[in-house]
């Protein structure tokens, strides 16, 4: 499986409480990637304000209120970990999937720094005639934080024109139909510099 982590007990409220909303929006964004999320994301956005709340109770000292803030983090919590679970299941051994939840990656004892590896069997896929669409797709790895695409016309000179991902997939969009392009791939690390996949070509319909 991943190496999903929650860090809950590294995290103040606030940073707790940015962490939630980071993963509510990203999980939000990425439906397709997480389509019937358990639990809920309104659970989550639920447990989210009740917890927001009591902190701002807490912040008058009132015992009880301190109280009743510790409780909503626990709940905070118990949600999240369950939510990463879900997570987990969907993301099997592909790390980029955690990443696109918002959830942050455990660290190992493989180093990911230095040049990254160099981004493994790029494949072109056109899509039906006359979209202008292409999808690109890499081997996934876990010390990439990105993915960055480049394409061009097959054969030309012309400055490499690129696409960001946090996926190990992307779709080019807007390309010439019936026009024969090149692509290729490289992963972003802690170390930023591109270590280019070999080229693939595809026409595109």
């Amino acid at each position: 499986m991943s190496q999903l982590t929650i860090n809950e007990k590294d995290q103040t409220d606030v940073q707790l409480m940015q962490f939630a909303e980071q993963i509510a929006t990203k999980m939000a964004q990425e439906a397709i990637l997480f389509p019937t999320p358990v639990p809920s994301l309104t659970v989550l956005e639920s447990a989210l304000a009740a917890f927001r709340n009591s902190a701002t109770e807490a912040a008058y000292r009132d015992t009880r209120a301190i109280m009743v803030r510790k409780q909503k983090r626990e709940e905070l919590v118990y949600v999240l970990k369950e939510l990463g679970k879900y997570v987990d299941t969907i993301a099997g051994n592909d790390d980029t999937i955690v990443l696109a939840a918002g959830f942050n990656i455990k660290k190992t004892s493989s180093s990911y720094a230095g040049l990254v590896r160099k981004a493994q069997r790029p494949v072109a896929e056109p899509s039906h005639v006359g979209s202008g669409r292409i999808t690109l797709k890499t081997d996934a790895w876990p010390g990439a934080r990105m993915y960055q695409y480049q394409y061009r016309h097959k054969g030309s000179e012309l400055e490499w024109t690129s696409q960001l991902s946090s996926k190990s997939t992307c779709i080019i969009e807007g390309l010439e139909t019936f026009r024969e392009y090149e692509f290729r791939v490289t992963y972003i690390g802690i170390d930023p510099t591109p270590n280019y996949s070999d080229v693939t070509s595809s026409f595109v319909l």
